[in-house]
């Protein structure tokens, strides 16, 4: 799947903290019901992105929102985890491979973004796994 996300402060609103950039039952609708959905976890194998006056953190939800990488400001980068797997969800109990409050949500959370004429865009090649 491949997610293109345009980023505009309008000076009102402020920062973003923890908003649903991908949610796998609005997502991945085949897997809405039942056991199957709660094993499926989207995999970030690269990110293109260009922010300016402000930074942002993406996270994995979960009771406490494990975060997993930053994305500097005043910046354009690409950044490819595809070498190693990608990175997804890491806070998953080892016997079972899943977690009890983990939803499979990317959150993305911003610094410094409340004021006018922050802008940013990103695109995000995600895949899903399943556990």
């Amino acid at each position: 799947m491949i997610l293109h996300v345009y980023l505009e402060s309008d000076g009102t609103y402020g920062e973003l903290t923890n908003y649903v950039l991908v949610d796998p039952q609005v997502d991945y609708p085949e897997f809405a019901e039942g056991k199957e959905r709660l094993n499926v976890k989207p995999v970030v194998s690269q990110i293109w992105y260009s922010f300016s006056w402000f930074d942002a953190l993406l996270s994995f939800d979960d009771l406490v929102p494990a975060p997993s990488w930053n994305l500097p400001r005043d910046t354009c980068n690409y950044v490819d985890f595809r070498y190693f797997g990608g990175i997804s969800d890491r806070f998953l109990d080892p016997k079972t491979k899943a977690g009890s409050d983990r939803t499979g949500k990317i959150l993305i959370s911003t610094r410094g973004f409340s004021p006018l004429g922050s802008i940013g865009t990103m695109v995000l090649e995600l895949r899903k796994n399943q556990n």
